[in-house]
């Protein structure tokens, strides 16, 4: 009788722990996966330029070269990020920021976690420079 009942014993800690680890595991599965470069900009001090772009994207071939100067000329001022929206492991930031045409392009603010949209009108080296330091200058005056 006493073995009946370190053996049930055993067999309900087994189904327990089996039971919680199913849960976790459950509970990793639903969490949204975020792009390694989106999760270091996520607390930085400096607001973040996010780029969504495709490979196959004409428009977003076009305008990656005018991203790559702007990040050259204002770093130190805004930390840049380019994501993929073919990669699946961006398939949550995606939803998460709403992304139906590409390119798109957003300003981060971390502190605040607020988005702010960039017009596709503004999608030309000085139309991005005039947008990155309206904000600049905005910001400091708040």
């Amino acid at each position: 009788m006493k073995n009946m009942k370190k053996i049930l014993l055993l067999v309900l800690g087994v189904f327990i722990i089996t039971c919680s680890s199913y849960v976790v595991f459950a509970q990793k599965l639903n969490q949204p996966t975020i792009n390694r470069s989106f999760k270091e900009v996520y607390n930085l001090a400096e607001p973040s330029v996010l780029y969504f772009y495709g490979e196959e994207c004409k428009y977003c071939v076009e305008f990656s070269p005018i991203f790559k100067k702007i990040a050259e000329l204002y770093k130190g001022k805004y930390h840049f990020v380019k994501i993929d929206v073919d990669d699946s492991k961006n398939s949550a930031l995606c939803y998460k920021f709403q992304i139906q045409t590409i390119p798109a392009l957003f300003i981060y603010e971390p502190r605040k976690k607020l988005v702010h949209p960039i017009h596709p009108y503004y999608f030309s080296e000085s139309g991005m420079r005039k947008i990155l330091d309206n904000y600049l200058a905005e910001r400091w005056q708040k």
